[in-house]
């Protein structure tokens, strides 16, 4: 069985969904590797040392053709590729279904089969293979970096001969795995940190990495969940919630906003009133940007300046550290293939694994129960 991956088209993706050292892996297990030539430049890795990892490294059309497993970050490919895949091959990646759902549908009536590891239960077995949460992670830490080279002034206390710079004061919206690396960073260089999340059951995580917790007095009691993400609250939480966050966000420099809620909108958490009140200079990151943003005014891709601050909503800021992003993205679809790897050396697409079931969008051409329409 052949483990393939291609570049991926997306102007804005520089990761590679097989790294050399994952190459390695699927050798080991019994696996045939090929890359499409420069597949994985963009994140720094050659096609030499893909070649000395064992893989055979081929143009686009040959790998398409040859490859039983096509692993890929997130790009689905156009109808062109599509069409040169042999019968029963399997894609595997994180396509976002949620917000991707017309371009999945492309696969549907092929003979061709599409995992989407963004699905996976959240249970103790699959975090190995967790890509939301390995890229959330990184992206987290990237937000507070890009932070810091918007912003125009030292972010640490500093005592010097000629005065004191205080802190600069950072929050963070949103307390999952993005939000608490946030977290991390920010207090790792040196600022002084707040952080917000609905479920009251992150309290304890927040202080534990040094960051006061915001609450909304008289706030709906939200029990855990099997996910990271935060529900959708009532109205009247929503306005509360907009008060407590707008009170505490006019006296920050840095603000960080990751709250998603799975197949919904993003919630509004930063009015525009809220930013006409914040000092000249502060920065925000809205990196909910792509489900509809946290900050009102954000825009895709762009640094927009409203009352003197700025507004930035990165694309894909796991991709600007592409490397190490590259390493753990890969490393989760390892993981998560060579749990269905037979004593035959195939794939068992009929497994009846909750991670396989669950991920399932598309199978040999027909929709399963978890394709998202919308």
């Amino acid at each position: 069985m052949i483990v393939a991956t291609v570049k991926e088209k997306n102007e804005f993706e520089n990761r590679v969904s097989i790294t050399p050292d994952t190459c390695k892996s699927y050798i080991k297990a019994g696996l045939d590797v090929i890359i499409e030539k420069n597949a994985g430049y963009n994140a720094s890795f050659l096609d030499s040392v893909y070649k000395e990892s064992g893989a055979k490294v081929l143009d686009r059309e040959q790998v398409l053709q040859k490859a039983d497993i096509l692993v890929s970050v997130s790009t689905i490919l156009e109808n062109s590729d599509l069409g040169i895949l042999k019968n029963k091959a399997i894609i595997i990646g994180g396509f976002n279904p949620y917000e991707n759902g017309d371009k999945i549908k492309k696969i549907i009536g092929k003979n061709l089969s599409l995992i989407s590891l963004d699905f996976l239960p959240r249970i103790s077995r699959a975090q190995s293979m967790d890509i939301l949460s390995s890229q959330a992670n990184l992206a987290g830490y990237k937000a507070v970096i890009e932070a810091s080279s918007i912003f125009k002034k030292a972010l640490p206390m500093m005592m010097t001969a000629a005065g004191t710079i205080i802190p600069a004061k950072c929050l963070i919206l949103g307390a999952g795995v993005a939000g608490l690396q946030a977290i991390a960073t920010a207090k790792r260089l040196g600022c002084v940190v707040s952080a917000f999340d609905v479920r009251p059951e992150v309290e304890e995580q927040v202080n534990s990495l040094g960051a006061k917790f915001v609450k909304v007095e008289d706030g709906e009691n939200t029990k855990e969940t099997q996910t990271v993400y935060a529900k959708e609250m009532s109205e009247d939480y929503k306005k509360k919630q907009l008060r407590a966050i707008h009170d505490v966000a006019i006296n920050m420099d840095i603000i960080i906003s990751t709250a998603l809620i799975p197949g919904k909108k993003a919630p509004l958490l930063i009015e525009s009133k809220t930013i006409s009140q914040m000092k000249s200079g502060s920065i925000l990151i809205d990196l909910a940007s792509s489900s509809g943003g946290n900050i009102e005014g954000s825009k895709i891709g762009e640094k927009v300046n409203i009352n003197d601050c700025v507004v930035y909503a990165p694309r894909n800021l796991p991709s600007l550290i592409a490397y190490d992003a590259s390493l753990l993205f890969s490393k989760n679809i390892y993981n998560f293939i060579s749990n269905f790897i037979t004593e035959n050396k195939i794939f068992d697409i009929e497994a009846k694994d909750e991670l396989l079931l669950k991920t399932t969008l598309v199978k040999n051409g027909n929709k399963t129960e978890n394709f998202y329409d919308g």
